[in-house]
């Protein structure tokens, strides 16, 4: 959970996803799609699982774009991906049970292990001003 929210400010200074003069997407933009449709995962299987639920990953969600200047059309693919993760496992898990707690753990692990990529690969400079999240 604190590597997700380490990434929001590690992104937070680099470059938006897209520029209105049609740049190429970052590279990191991948592994952005996917941490998103893990944070949906996590939101569905979260909340069924008596996690803090949909409102509280959306809140992470909106965060992270936020941190990438992301509107309109730009800050689709994102919110389409974490739908994506959501309807995925609506589909299969309706109560909470071993299977889902085990997607769960694998979903946050993965998350854990985008995070750290996007920012060993992509983190900010260590002369950064802003403080790290503890």
């Amino acid at each position: 959970m604190l590597k997700i929210l380490a990434v929001f400010v590690t992104l937070s200074s680099a470059t938006p996803l897209f520029a209105a003069n049609a740049v190429p997407p970052p590279p990191y933009q991948a592994d952005l799609l996917r941490l998103s449709e893990v944070l949906g995962a996590a939101a569905y299987l979260d909340g069924l699982c008596g996690g803090p639920g949909a409102a509280d990953w959306r809140s992470k969600m909106a965060a992270l774009l936020d941190a990438q200047g992301l509107e309109g059309p730009t800050r689709r693919p994102y919110v389409e991906a974490f739908n994506r993760g959501q309807r995925t496992f609506a589909v299969a898990h309706r109560a909470c049970t071993s299977s889902a707690r085990s997607v769960l753990q694998r979903y946050f692990a993965e998350g854990a292990q985008l995070s750290d990529r996007l920012d060993q690969r992509f983190g900010r400079a260590s002369d950064s001003t802003t403080p790290p999240i503890p």
